[in-house]
């Protein structure tokens, strides 16, 4: 299913998320402004990290700063539940070239963009052997990224 529109694509994740048993993987260039902190998003990503002992929801950004600045309103809500949130940083420069963004889930479900910085992209709720290629793809940039420790909450 294509998607076009910025309602769209919240619905592709909303549907990710929902649809996920314990792994949804998103990599993102800087937390996906209007996106993954649209408040349907949000909601759907804390009722996954709550549902269930033992989800991960693993997010890899190649940009720290700019949702920091930002104030992404994931970033709160990863602090809050960290043992289902893991954020990392891409820190090696061929990694750091790759255009595309993408959710992916442990069921066959993903939302690939080709270029990441845009919203139009392909939503397949079930599509096993692409889901399986883009897990792959993260797993391999996820073991060379770097955990975002700057961001974990500080318990004063």
């Amino acid at each position: 299913m294509l998607v076009e529109r910025q309602s769209e694509a919240v619905e592709a994740l909303v549907a990710l998320a929902a649809t996920t048993r314990s792994l949804l993987c998103c990599y993102t260039r800087e937390l996906d402004p209007g996106l993954l902190d649209a408040p349907p998003v949000l909601e759907a990503l804390r009722t996954l990290a709550v549902r269930q002992r033992g989800v991960e929801i693993r997010i890899l950004m190649q940009d720290l700063e700019t949702p920091q600045h930002a104030g992404s309103a994931l970033i709160p809500l990863a602090q809050r539940l960290p043992t289902s949130f893991q954020l990392r940083l891409v820190t090696e420069p061929v990694d750091r070239v790759y255009a595309a963004a993408f959710a992916v889930n442990d069921t066959g479900g993903h939302y690939f963009r080709p270029l990441g910085h845009r919203i139009e992209g392909e939503f397949e709720p079930n599509a096993p052997g692409r889901s399986r290629q883009l897990r792959e793809a993260f797993a391999r940039y996820w073991e060379r990224a770097r955990p975002c420790t700057e961001l974990r909450a500080l318990g004063l």
